[in-house]
């Protein structure tokens, strides 16, 4: 099944606020947040949880990675509900440290208030992010308990980004994965999103497969359950092939000229796309981003024969 709204996935496990830029919910002694979207709909996304849990409170949020539409409404959260844990690596809470990034974040969300209030989105939350530190680090592989036989186990799977953690609920088949498998918006098209390493981003997708979830949370516009799980990962597989193929050759036609090669790959894949879409400033970003992983991926030697993947992974040069 392909969830596209708001509201109940399976019991106990909901997507609040949007779907194009979700916090997911997780019910139960403890009750969980993941991911906390952008600062524009902190406002949106409070009222969701407060409709589900009546007077009861959050106690943790567990961030995917520190990009500014995955955390933009931590600080809000965590100034209305004060006992919230905030769970992300170790990385993570590097980057939260520097001046630099959160001023990234800061002007990332500044503009995304923009774009929501000229598309009319209400109620809007109109101030500025708020900065957040990670209150609990959660080491590769660890099992953090949520109450009774709950617990979310911490998946290090860098690619999309350097610190990115994906959450695993073993007992309920969760996956909140994130971009770590790629995005698939509501028309069926992939945005391939690995940004820092190509190839960890596929071994990541492969060995998460392996998990055989029931539910895959991949961070954008759906939710995918039963057999569309399967689905997306190997659409996700493919779609990162192909992403490759037209990538490299933009850069052989204009010899490595990343910058005009990230404007092709825009008029190719976001000009088209209807919204709501990412915003421009940050598509651009990642897409220059991903151009220069592929630019350096081919100006090295790349093993063929790295152990441990079990299906088919395309794009591997």
């Amino acid at each position: 099944m392909r969830f596209q709204i708001t509201g109940s996935v399976t019991d106990d496990f909901y997507v609040v606020g949007s779907s194009e830029m979700p916090v997911y919910l997780l019910e139960g002694p403890v009750p969980v947040l993941f991911d906390a979207g952008l600062t524009a709909y902190a406002e949106i996304y409070a009222d969701g949880i407060r409709n589900i849990l009546q007077h009861r409170s959050p106690g943790y949020l567990f961030l995917t990675h520190t990009h500014f539409d995955h955390l933009g409404s931590a600080g809000y959260f965590k100034r209305i509900w004060p006992d919230l844990k905030i769970v992300g690596s170790a990385q993570s809470r590097d980057i939260l440290m520097r001046p630099g990034a959160v001023k990234a974040i800061t002007e990332l969300n500044r503009a995304a208030i923009e774009s929501a209030t000229a598309s009319g989105l209400t109620p809007i939350n109109d101030t500025p992010f708020e900065p957040v530190q990670i209150d609990c680090v959660a080491a590769p592989g660890s099992h953090i308990s949520i109450g009774a036989d709950l617990t979310v186990q911490a998946l290090h799977t860098p690619g999309h980004t350097r610190d990115f953690t994906t959450y695993w609920i073993e007992s309920r088949k969760i996956l909140v994965a994130s971009e770590a498998v790629g995005c698939q918006g509501r028309t069926g098209f992939f945005q391939t999103e690995f940004l820092v390493d190509y190839d960890r981003y596929l071994d990541n997708i492969v060995q998460l497969s392996q998990l055989n979830a029931a539910v895959l949370c991949p961070g954008h516009e759906i939710v995918l359950t039963g057999e569309d799980v399967g689905a997306h990962l190997r659409g996700s597989l493919e779609n990162a092939g192909e992403y490759l193929s037209m990538v490299e050759g933009f850069l052989r036609e204009t010899r490595g000229a990343l910058d005009a090669v990230t404007v092709k790959i825009k008029e190719a894949e976001w000009n088209p796309r209807p919204w709501p879409k990412q915003i421009e400033p940050a598509y651009l970003l990642n897409t220059r981003q991903r151009v220069q992983t592929i630019w350096e991926r081919m100006q090295t030697r790349f093993d063929k024969n790295r152990p441990g993947l079990q299906i088919s992974a395309p794009g591997r040069a």
